[in-house]
């Protein structure tokens, strides 16, 4: 018996009807050397309004939600890959990303996208932007938002850097940037159009924790530049010490790409001072290094390591990770990267599938809490379990739920 066709395979049989029509590269957009933030600016895709229609119907034969976008749309989308500056660690970086703007006349708010676990440098948004991921969020620009999706630092432009995965200050600092570069994109590029400094942050998993820590700091020290309107943050680990004793609890965990990937880059960047052998058994530490190099997908990865927790880490982590001093300091890190609750006061929604393996759902339920206790009025924050969902089936959920929610704040 065949089973339903997913939204993959939908999306792929329009896929020619995209290339034919809306796949166009034009001629580079020369640097802008009085510019503080954008570098530079290439046209990649020109999506028409027609197509945008087709490909949501078809979407919509699995997804409902993506019908409902239809009647929203108002516009083709022009989507540039542009290179701006930023900074990491108080050095000057040049980052990547995809700028969307709608081709029709008019003043648009920003949508910012923030993409979840990636380990494939190809995968990048600038790298790839047909990617079925992003196209959905590409779309979302043709309802009236010029949308941004940053490629992260370690991807795109700056991938010959390691992937600072998870650490809160360079992936807010390089998305708060690419957003000072929307200025200056609509001033140089974009004539057509004026940009607001009002914000919709967007993201799930990797990209709900980014948009997690995004919001608290655009509330606490850049509401002077950027007022943001609504959140949406599915499935995120706001909270990186809980999920580590939440993993380190389990006899399985279906992505140690996941357990990988932060202890590789903390240990690049000297925010564990532990080495990788004082965690994983050695034959795991000795691979995992050369494991996130940006060629090796995230299966690729898992197939490398393993489920077991007690093979993939080490007795001594096992016992002491809580609260042995020799672990001091890799908790100080997961604690320093984590976001603790805040009394916020602009509206947020918090998505989480019931059915999640791979990020608790405890983790946002535990979030929510922190950020009602904090003060945040439950009128402002919401949580919404998405029943019966696992972590890959709630993205696409998630998404279509979080612009439905920035409708009711526009």
């Amino acid at each position: 018996m065949k089973g339903k066709p997913t939204l993959q395979t939908l999306l792929l049989l329009a896929l020619p009807l995209l290339l034919m029509q809306s796949c166009r590269k034009d001629d580079p957009v020369d640097p802008f050397a009085d510019n503080k933030y954008l570098v530079s600016c290439d046209i990649e895709l020109v999506r028409t309004k027609e197509n945008i229609i087709n490909v949501l119907t078809i979407a919509a034969t699995q997804y409902q939600a993506a019908g409902e976008i239809i009647p929203d749309v108002i516009s083709g989308v022009d989507v540039y890959s542009v290179t701006y500056n930023t900074e990491f660690r108080g050095k000057p970086v040049l980052a990547s990303g995809l700028i969307c703007a709608p081709m029709a006349h008019g003043t648009y708010p920003i949508l910012s996208f923030q993409n979840g676990t990636n380990t494939l440098h190809s995968a990048a948004p600038t790298v790839d932007p047909q990617n079925l991921g992003y196209q959905m969020i590409e779309y979302i620009a043709s309802t009236g938002y010029v949308v941004i999706i940053p490629d992260y630092l370690g991807f795109g432009v700056s991938s010959a850097m390691v992937h600072p995965y998870l650490h809160k200050e360079s992936t807010v600092q390089s998305v708060l940037d690419m957003l000072r570069a929307v200025a200056e994109f609509d001033e140089d590029v974009a004539k057509n159009i004026s940009v607001t400094t009002d914000c919709y942050l967007l993201g799930y998993s990797q990209g709900g924790w980014a948009t997690m820590a995004l919001l608290k700091a655009i509330g606490e020290d850049y509401s002077s530049e950027f007022t943001v309107k609504a959140a949406s943050c599915g499935a995120g680990p706001y909270d990186l010490m809980l999920f580590n004793t939440e993993v380190i609890k389990l006899t399985e965990f279906p992505m140690p790409v996941f357990l990988g990937y932060i202890a590789n880059a903390y240990t690049t960047y000297n925010l564990y001072p532990n080495a990788l052998t004082d965690m994983f058994n050695s034959q795991y530490a000795s691979v995992i290094p050369g494991l996130y190099d940006g060629l090796h997908s995230s299966g690729q990865i898992n197939a490398q390591l393993t489920t077991s927790i007690s093979e993939l880490f080490n007795a001594d982590y096992l016992a002491g990770a809580e609260t042995g001093q020799k672990y001091q300091g890799i908790r100080n890190a997961l604690r320093d990267n984590s976001i603790s609750g805040w009394d916020c006061d602009v509206p947020l929604l918090m998505l989480h599938g019931t059915a999640d393996s791979y990020v608790m759902p405890v983790i946002s339920q535990s979030h929510y809490n922190a950020m009602i206790d904090a003060g945040t009025s439950p009128t402002t924050c919401s949580y919404v379990p998405l029943e019966g969902l696992d972590h890959s089936e709630a993205a696409a959920p998630a998404l279509f739920a979080g612009y439905e929610f920035f409708k009711t704040n526009r």
